[in-house]
């Protein structure tokens, strides 16, 4: 439904009619053109598509929101994959006593009963832990009926996560203070990430070719791999719908031609794993960047189509660095090219 029409004359012969609609749904834009009849020549016709052109363009680079399109996108997929997860019957870790007594106890503390509050915690802590020890017994005797390894059913339920509970300031004072240690990483990723190298400016690829117009699944990537910010797992690209696979691939067509991408990808969840070393030392710590699995793909798209460039522009004397071949495809090219100047026999184990 269309909340209020704007209506504006570009040209002469060139009007713009712009109804914009209720929520996040896209203005709709309809251009009104007098095309040139017969009686105009060839540059009068030419360039009357030369602003009609012009004016589209703008309008459709106006309109076209990166975010909005790629949240709308997110959105999709996750009700997708929410219908599909629906149908799967998976037992819950705690039992329905236990989620009614923290309900209790969240109501207690928000009414500033404090005693009910000491009272209700302590009976949830002793019936989560009940819980806990009987789904960890049923899952254990699930791996011995399946016959499964029971020792590798018993290691998921360990936490490998080293949790920082201090870090080294750069004065030396070791401080437990959250925004304090927050500082302090941004402070340290920041001068180590950080470049002050000019991009150069490089032409724009053609997007016209059928390589940059569907993306598919074998592009995705491992599974079971953590996703990035947007939450989309590579499970969820797997099996895409095909309405879905036509707006990703229009997407990233978009992004190519207009030379943007979503702020999403900009960003990542970079989880901290400690190294061997002091754990208060910053230094100690491996940064792992999850980044978008959309973001991935569309990378993979990007290599797909510019590997037939970079392959045809390698020399002669590169040539191991092609797609498919190596340093060994040279080294038996000249064994068997000097065994034939010496007329002497070659002899290869593949």
């Amino acid at each position: 439904m269309a909340m209020n029409i704007d209506s504006q004359t570009l040209t002469s012969r060139i009007g713009r009619l712009r109804l914009k609609r209720c929520g996040s749904v896209p203005a709709l834009t309809v251009f009104v053109a007098y095309a040139p009849t017969s009686d105009y020549d060839n540059e009068e016709v030419e360039a009357f598509y030369v602003e009609l052109e012009k004016f589209y363009k703008k309008d459709h680079t106006f309109t076209f929101n990166v975010d909005e399109e790629y949240d709308r996108f997110v959105h999709h997929l996750h009700d997708s994959a929410k219908g599909a997860e629906s149908l799967k019957t998976t037992k819950r870790r705690l039992s329905p006593e236990s989620l009614e007594l923290i309900r209790q106890r969240g109501a207690a503390r928000a009414s500033g009963n404090f005693q009910l509050t000491s009272e209700l915690a302590k009976l949830c802590r002793e019936a989560i832990k009940e819980d806990l020890n009987e789904r960890r017994a049923e899952v254990l005797a699930d791996a011995a009926e399946a016959g499964l390894s029971i020792l590798n059913a018993r290691r998921n339920f360990a936490n490998f996560m080293t949790k920082m509970t201090a870090l080294r300031r750069p004065d030396g004072i070791v401080t437990s203070s959250r925004r304090t240690m927050e500082k302090v990483i941004h402070d340290f990723y920041s001068d180590l990430f950080d470049s002050h190298v000019h991009h150069a400016i490089f032409r724009r690829m053609d997007t016209s070719s059928p390589l940059f117009s569907l993306p598919t699944p074998h592009l995705v990537g491992e599974e079971r791999t953590a996703p990035g910010p947007d939450r989309i797992r590579a499970e969820h690209l797997k099996n895409l719908p095909p309405a879905l696979i036509d707006t990703l691939a229009r997407l990233f067509t978009r992004y190519l031609s207009e030379c943007k991408v979503p702020s999403q990808w900009k960003t990542s969840k970079t989880p901290l794993l400690c190294k061997k070393g002091d754990v208060h030392d910053i230094g100690s710590y491996h940064p792992i960047c999850l980044l978008s699995v959309v973001y991935k793909m569309f990378t993979r798209v990007i290599l797909n189509g510019i590997s037939k460039t970079l392959d045809e522009g390698q020399p002669c004397k590169q040539g191991e660095f092609r797609r498919g071949f190596s340093t060994i495809d040279h080294t038996l090219l000249r064994s068997s090219s000097k065994c034939r100047e010496s007329t002497s026999g070659l002899c290869a184990l593949c």
